[in-house]
């Protein structure tokens, strides 16, 4: 993404300002990058709770430009985590990258859940093939993500016996809240989930509010009916946290389809009470 390569630059000269100069600032860099999206990390990590995200978790590799999910429930209610967040991430990319294997390893025999904030790039990629054509796209889509949840969970839960041993791992994903398409993107070439994005690729929508919020209503249906199947999932809704539909409200929202902090405040609050029961962690 666009958007998260000038993010980046912006990250990497904001460490190399303001870190001790005794060390290595790329070094770190990179390995805090490893570690927190590709759950490649060096010496002890004591996470109990995986995480596998997307944007909605981290924004800017792991760099706190809006402190999203993941950092809210570090800072905020004492998650340690080990995980694979990065902004952009489909569900296909983990499962094609085995991820779920990598964050398993990381976790060690301890970890009993993972977290999932995953689908929303997969819905969100070429918007072009949805013109003329958007209920069979849509569900040809939400059939893959389907079976790419699917067999993330089953393979990891195979894999983390295999090794491990004890009980299958319990996997919770949320759904996302409502967009808002009508909101400014920080940077305007890189504006998923808006409007000017659906008039650029000439996915012309009668009421792109309605066509947005109908579309997240749909995927967060899917999500439950997964869960209907597979027995160690387990789904968070976080809709109306933000205003309710069709939008998000403005004052929660940093562009189209991401909350600022004050938003995520509001999720992170939510998220965190509907998973403690499972947890145990942060109240």
């Amino acid at each position: 993404m666009k958007t998260l390569k000038i993010f980046l630059t912006i990250g990497i000269s904001f460490v190399l300002i303001h870190c001790d100069t005794k060390k290595d600032p790329l070094a770190d860099f990179e390995s805090n990058l490893l570690c927190t999206s590709f759950a490649v990390c060096n010496g002890e990590t004591p996470a109990r709770t995986g995480i596998i995200g997307d944007s909605w978790t981290d924004l800017l590799f792991g760099y706190p430009f809006v402190e999203t999910l993941r950092p809210q429930l570090e800072n905020r209610f004492q998650y340690k985590f080990v995980g694979a967040t990065l902004g952009g991430k489909t569900l296909q990319q983990v499962v094609s990258q085995g991820l779920q294997f990598q964050v398993i390893d990381q976790g060690g025999a301890d970890m009993k859940v993972i977290l999932l904030s995953l689908g929303g790039n997969d819905i969100q990629a070429n918007l072009a093939e949805y013109i003329g054509n958007v209920d069979a796209v849509q569900a040809q889509r939400f059939a893959t993500i389907k079976a790419n949840l699917k067999q993330l969970i089953i393979t990891g839960n195979a894999y983390k016996i295999s090794k491990f041993g004890g009980a299958p791992l319990k996997w919770i994903i949320h759904g996302y809240d409502y967009p808002n398409p009508f909101m400014t993107p920080v940077i305007a070439s890189s504006d998923e989930g808006c409007k000017s994005k659906f008039d650029r690729v000439g996915l012309v929508l009668p009421d792109a509010a309605a066509f947005t919020s109908t579309q997240l209503d749909a995927f967060n249906n899917l999500l439950v009916d997964i869960t209907r199947e597979e027995p160690n999932l387990i789904y968070v809704d976080l809709r109306n946290t933000l205003g309710g539909k069709p939008s998000s409200r403005p004052e929660f929202m940093l562009d189209c389809i991401h909350a600022n902090n004050l938003g995520y405040t509001l999720l992170t609050d939510k998220f965190a009470r509907a998973i403690y029961p499972i947890t145990n962690v942060g109240f």
